[in-house]
């Protein structure tokens, strides 16, 4: 199997298990439910989040740059990913500020916030937005390596 046609396998696991979490999700999180902690919310959230981070993790480490060379034919195999993310930004597919973005809330929700609930909240109501784009650009993305 081709590592581009792989690592976009492996994406799609993680957002089916990503679209699962969410689909058990409130559709907004508020900092007394964060506080309270019951069991059930407390173990989707981690599977939400854990997913969340795994695929951004697997897009930016494995299928952006990969994607960009094979089948746009841009020529990114030594260039920092900042210039991949600007081609991709380009060619339609991200905006290498939500895509800096998406990092960014990546690494804030592996905190935890226990005295601060609320910004817990916040974090994971961004998180849910962020994970539709993600899903959205694995499809749009896998769409376009199957036509290639």
């Amino acid at each position: 199997m081709a590592p581009l046609t792989e690592a976009l396998a492996q994406c799609g696991r993680h957002a089916e298990v990503l679209r699962g979490a969410i689909a058990d999700l409130p559709p907004a999180f508020d900092a007394a439910a964060v506080q309270r902690g019951e069991a059930a919310l407390v173990r989707t959230t981690d599977q939400f989040v854990l997913r969340f981070i795994k695929l951004q993790d697997t897009l930016g480490e494995h299928v952006l740059r990969q994607f960009t060379a094979d089948v746009l034919g841009e020529p990114v195999a030594d260039l920092p990913l900042i210039d991949v993310l600007d081609r991709l930004e380009r060619f339609g597919y991200l905006t290498t500020i939500g895509w800096l973005r998406w990092r960014a809330l990546r690494n804030s929700l592996t905190h935890e916030y226990p005295e601060q609930p609320q910004i817990r909240a916040a974090l994971l109501n961004e998180a849910l937005g962020a994970a539709a784009g993600m899903i959205d650009l694995l499809r749009r993305i896998g769409e376009r390596s199957a036509g290639r």
